[in-house]
């Protein structure tokens, strides 16, 4: 009954909607499977810069991502270093001092 009130000129736009639709949908399942990093989940193999000697704790302040966090280093870290993340634990992160290729590639995972 359609066909005859809109024409054979109906059937490729509707059969063009489908394959959109069809596609839109392929997109979505797919955007859905991905795994979204976020929070701390996200931190580690970043690139920070130390903003405040270690205390008599062995806590530096670290710059990452523009929010500074506590952070511990095996060797001693003073201010003005680039670091990576290699942990995060709560509100504490596990550092090393960055590699000179990470710092000048400008490198962040």
């Amino acid at each position: 009954m359609l066909l005859v009130y809109f024409g054979t000129q109906s059937l490729w736009a509707l059969g063009l909607l489908g394959l959109i639709l069809i596609l839109a949908a392929v997109i979505a399942i797919q955007a859905h499977r991905h795994r979204t990093l976020g929070g701390n989940e996200e931190l580690p193999g970043m690139l920070g810069e130390v903003v405040e000697a270690p205390d008599a704790r062995g806590r530096a302040r670290v710059s990452v991502r523009g929010e500074i966090w506590q952070a511990r280093s095996q060797p001693p870290l003073h201010p003005g270093q680039t670091v990576r993340v290699l942990q995060a634990h709560d509100l504490l992160l596990l550092v090393e001092p960055a590699r000179d290729a990470d710092v000048l590639s400008g490198e962040s995972s």
